[in-house]
C-alpha cells in the first residue's frame, strides 16, 4: 500500500516533485502485488502517455483489471473511454456496463461528480 501512495504522490506531485519514472516504478511494483488503485493509476499513465509511450490497449487492459477488482475510478475511466471512443471505437453497451457498475457502489465511493456523471449517462441511455 505504501508503494501505491508514494507512486500516486510522484504521479500527481503531491508533496513531491512530479517524477513519472519513479511513479511508474512504484506503481508497477504495487500492481504486480495486485493493488487495484496502483493498477488504475498505472492505466492512467498509459492512457495519457505520462512518462511512457501512450498505449490505449495496455491502459484498457489495466483499467479492466482494476475495475473488476472494484476500483471505482477505473470503472468510471473505462466508461468514459467506451462512451467517447477514446483510442477505441465507441461502445455504448460497455460504457453503460461500467457506469452501472460504478453506480452500484455509489455508497462506497466518495466521488459525487463521477456518480452524477454515471447517473446522467444511464438516464440518457435507458
Amino acid at each position: 500500500m505504501s508503494q501505491t501512495i508514494l507512486g500516486i504522490s510522484y504521479l500527481h506531485g503531491y508533496e513531491v516533485e512530479v517524477d513519472y519514472a519513479e511513479a511508474f516504478r512504484l506503481l508497477s511494483a504495487a500492481s504486480a502485488q495486485g493493488a487495484s488503485r496502483a493498477i488504475a493509476n498505472l492505466a492512467h499513465m498509459y492512457a495519457e502517455g505520462l512518462g511512457i509511450p501512450q498505449n490505449m490497449d495496455e491502459a484498457i487492459r489495466l483499467y479492466e483489471s482494476a475495475a473488476l477488482r472494484g476500483e471505482f475510478i477505473a470503472q468510471i475511466d473505462l466508461a468514459r473511454i467506451y462512451a467517447r471512443g477514446i483510442g477505441v471505437a465507441a461502445n455504448p453497451k460497455a460504457a453503460r456496463h461500467w457506469y452501472a457498475t460504478a453506480v452500484a457502489q455509489a455508497d462506497r465511493a466518495n466521488a459525487s461528480d463521477e456518480i452524477n456523471e454515471a447517473k446522467a449517462y444511464l438516464a440518457d441511455r435507458p
